[in-house]
């Protein structure tokens, strides 16, 4: 039995300023992944089914992420959003009630969802919102948990909560599939606790850990497996989880520039929970060796370790894998200079380390405020346009290109567009496609074919080209420009790409 401590005044304190928190972020614009996991959830809605009906590489979480809250309280960015503040609010009591004991001072226990949550949200952008790495974190946690109350557990219990761990794990990998480096190393580290520290033998110990953990991660594997066997699209499955990914890496090349960009947007935003980290884990995992810090540790390496293994993205967003521990960890080191501090006559310490600690993070919170309060809480249509323009400058313009095609006496039907998402969304439109128009550069030479071949044959009455796309269709396959040349005929060309309206349509729309 898991003994968990209850809520205190201060914890609900935190957890109302999670709230306040979130909120600012509900009108966020949508950036093109958020739009593209949004359209995909709605086809889901729709009765498509993902992989066959509508494509991409990525696992079936972030999908049904978005489908669950899609169908709660909208496919809009306050119904996302929404569904996401529950989910991290949620995830703050548990973070409140799990980890009571790794602290010394109460006071300082609270503070744990404002230092990994609570920062999450100040320091994402529309890029950074409801993406996988930040998730994830949930039950990436829980499963790190369940790890760790199995420690020092034998029998049952212990049976269980490893069985509990692997269930969690399975639900990590349908997120992405390379989470698994991270499981695997929580794994490890409780089998060479359990042969070092306790001296169990390797043989018991690989039977007892593994046996409950291959059981927990197959069940979830197994019930998503079963699904897409019984709607016929087991193999298109297996081909984009399996086959593409190994071909994608092998035709790309280290992405520099974006590692660069990457860890410098994690410095930047993090600096002052990785100096807090720092102090936890020289004192609690160096001196003390404890090992919760450890497995936290574990964590930071392993997920650094994933993002490095997507060398050809390395996006900022990826860096959110590790907001969890890392808040975790600068928690524990303010509460060890807390104990330090404590002795002093003089509080003046104390409130400068605290101010300097939350101080880059106020001056992000306080201007996104400001913002929200200068659009009217962008409680109408127009402001809140206003708002998202704010922290996504295009957001306007790829509103106006969508209504260029709602007027009245326009085509209906669904449309293919080579770039932005948010175009599908601000239409009202899905896609005409099986293949995706959203980042094309990772397409293989057969999609390139499929796509044309599912143009044809759906055949939308208007496709949007981005130019960023263009140059990538033309370097890749040109023969997709060629083919839409030849069926289409430009009907609008601006600094935000070219309207193509079908031929046969090009009489039919006022």
């Amino acid at each position: 039995m898991i003994n968990i401590a209850k809520l205190n005044k201060i914890d609900f304190i935190v957890l109302i300023a999670i709230v306040i928190i979130g909120l600012i972020h509900l009108p966020f614009p949508f950036d093109g992944d958020q739009a593209f996991f949004r359209l995909g959830a709605l086809e889901m809605q729709q009765g498509k089914v993902l992989y066959r009906d509508f494509w991409d590489i990525k696992q079936p979480g972030i999908f049904s992420f978005y489908f669950l809250a899609g169908t709660l309280f909208g496919f809009n960015e306050i119904g996302i959003h929404v569904f996401e503040l529950i989910y991290m609010v949620f995830f703050s009591i548990i973070l409140l009630l799990t980890l009571k004991s790794y602290f010394r001072h109460q006071i300082i226990a609270s503070l744990v969802p404002l230092l990994t949550v609570g920062v999450y949200y100040i320091v994402s952008g529309a890029w950074h919102l409801t993406q996988v790495e930040a998730l994830v974190g949930f039950p990436l946690f829980l499963c790190f948990w369940a790890t760790f109350k199995s420690f020092k557990k034998e029998g049952k219990q212990r049976f269980y909560l490893l069985l509990m761990s692997g269930l969690l794990g399975g639900l990590v990998l349908l997120f992405k599939f390379l989470f698994l480096l991270i499981l695997v190393s929580f794994w490890l580290t409780i089998l060479m606790y359990s042969i070092l520290i306790k001296g169990d033998s390797i043989q018991k110990n690989f039977s007892e850990i593994f046996i409950p953990i291959f059981i927990g991660v197959t069940f979830p594997l197994l019930v998503v497996a079963s699904y897409f066997i019984s709607v016929n699209s087991f193999a298109i499955v297996l081909k984009t989880f399996f086959i593409y990914p190994p071909m994608i890496v092998a035709n790309a090349v280290f992405n520099q520039t974006n590692f660069i960009l990457g860890t410098k947007w994690l410095l930047q935003n993090f600096y002052p929970l990785i100096l807090m980290a720092a102090v936890a884990v020289y004192v609690s995992l160096y001196k003390s060796k404890n090992i919760l810090t450890l497995l936290l540790v574990v964590w930071c390496i392993f997920g650094l370790s994933v993002i490095f293994l997507q060398e050809t993205a390395l996006w900022e967003y990826h860096y959110l894998l590790l907001f969890v521990p890392i808040g975790i960890l600068a928690t524990k080191g303010l509460d060890i200079l807390w104990e330090s501090l404590k002795g002093l006559k003089s509080r003046i310490p104390t409130i400068m380390l605290v101010f300097l600690l939350f101080l880059p993070f106020s001056f992000t919170l306080v201007k996104k405020s400001i913002t929200l309060v200068n659009n009217n809480f962008a409680l109408t249509e127009d402001t809140r346009l206003q708002y998202q323009a704010v922290f996504r400058p295009k957001y306007p313009s790829l509103h106006s290109e969508a209504n260029f095609i709602s007027q009245p006496g326009d085509i209906v039907g669904d449309i293919y567009v080579a770039g932005d998402p948010s175009i599908y969304y601000f239409s009202g439109r899905t896609q005409a496609t099986i293949l995706r128009g959203w980042a094309l550069e990772y397409f293989l030479s057969e999609q390139w074919l499929a796509l044309i071949k599912q143009l044809d044959s759906s055949k939308p009455p208007y496709i949007f080209i981005d130019y960023e796309p263009q140059a990538i269709i033309k370097d890749k396959f040109p023969n997709l420009l060629e083919f839409v040349e030849q069926k289409y005929q430009i009907l609008r060309q601006n600094n935000n790409g070219i309207w193509y309206i079908l031929k046969e349509d090009s009489e039919v729309r006022i």
